[in-house]
């Protein structure tokens, strides 16, 4: 895959172009370029677990409270199941 000059970037890896370089050495990657790619897809994936935990964490909050639910039952279920 042949890159236009628009569209390459120039940026410092500082010590985690090493981690890139070995993972090239070890065969994981064709280059450092495409070891930097799967990186970044990665923190894009969390990023999205992260906006989806919080989405159903203020889901939660707004349901309000269960006035019905009894924490010691749940504890002492939970432990006979255990």
């Amino acid at each position: 895959m042949s890159a236009s000059r628009d569209d390459l970037a120039q940026v410092n890896l500082g010590a985690a172009k090493e981690i890139g370089l070995r993972l090239v050495a070890e065969g994981r990657f064709e280059d450092l370029s495409e070891a930097c790619r799967a990186g970044l897809r990665r923190l894009a994936e969390d990023a999205r677990v992260v906006d989806r935990l919080v989405a159903l964490g203020e889901e939660g909050m707004a349901s309000g409270l269960d006035e019905g639910f009894d924490i010691d039952a749940f504890i002492e279920e939970t432990r006979a199941g255990a």
